[in-house]
């Protein structure tokens, strides 16, 4: 059912770089369709501990003025949880606020959507960013949903990887990290990751690669994340193509 929509947002997302609004715009208008969602947000960890909206979309005035756009990481709502948690918050109870959010329920919740729903961003497994979108119908978890929830959050972060990093009047520039660049946070790739790599480029799944080097599918999965971020690539086919001109005849990796 969600596979297009990831497959749509994989093309969008490769096309050219976008400003968070416009990816967050895009989210709502054409990838959660599915979920009737309404306006997505996303809130940035910073280094003093609080948590920062940085860019928005859809959400109406309500919104914005009744609710906070900062938080203490202490402080006990869905989007702190969420970053501690390093898990999906999902609360489809709306126009009330679960008791656990005792300083949200003080707020009357006036808007139609019934569901909201909020997930972390990590990087290189560390979260430092909440996306979180509103739906109108009240939406039960599940497992396919939530599937397609992170699968929207882990294609979500390979552009945040390239902008958090990023001087915010440079973050809207075209560029793309090389393996051979000397920004701090790509990285280099671990001898684990180039061999992963190597596979990638061989076509293999994330199942096979697994099945071959006795890992978990779920730890490749988030093995091939961290090689996209760093190579600053959209995904496998892209990631193939760098290894394919990077290789050298004997099968290393230069400038890694």
């Amino acid at each position: 059912m969600f596979l297009p929509y990831v497959s749509e947002f994989v093309e969008f997302l490769s096309l050219k770089d976008h400003t968070l609004e416009e990816i967050l715009g895009h989210m709502v208008l054409r990838v959660l369709t599915p979920l009737d969602a309404t306006s997505a947000f996303l809130f940035e960890l910073t280094k003093e501990n609080r948590v920062e909206s940085i860019a928005r979309y859809g959400a109406s005035p309500f919104l914005r003025e009744k609710y906070p756009n900062s938080y203490d990481l202490r402080e006990r709502n869905p989007i702190t949880d969420c970053i501690k948690s390093r898990k999906v918050v999902w609360i489809n109870t709306l126009p009330n606020w679960p008791d656990e959010y005792p300083t949200l329920q003080e707020i009357r919740f006036i808007e139609p959507e019934r569901t909201f729903i909020c997930f972390p961003i990590e990087k290189c497994g560390t979260p430092i960013a909440v996306l979180g979108i509103f739906c109108s119908p009240v939406i039960e978890p599940d497992a396919e949903t939530d599937a397609f929830m992170r699968a929207i959050g882990n294609l979500f972060s390979l552009h945040v990887y390239r902008t958090l990093d990023t001087p915010h009047p440079e973050r809207n520039k075209s560029s793309k990290l090389t393996l051979s660049s000397s920004d701090s946070h790509a990285g280099e790739l671990t001898e684990r990751q180039k061999l992963i790599l190597r596979m990638l480029s061989e076509d293999r799944t994330n199942l096979g690669i697994s099945e071959l080097l006795g890992y978990s599918e779920s730890t490749i999965r988030q093995e091939t994340i961290k090689i996209f971020a760093k190579l600053g690539c959209h995904g496998r086919e892209e990631a193939a193509q760098i290894y394919l001109e990077r290789s050298t005849p004997d099968n290393k990796l230069t400038n890694l």
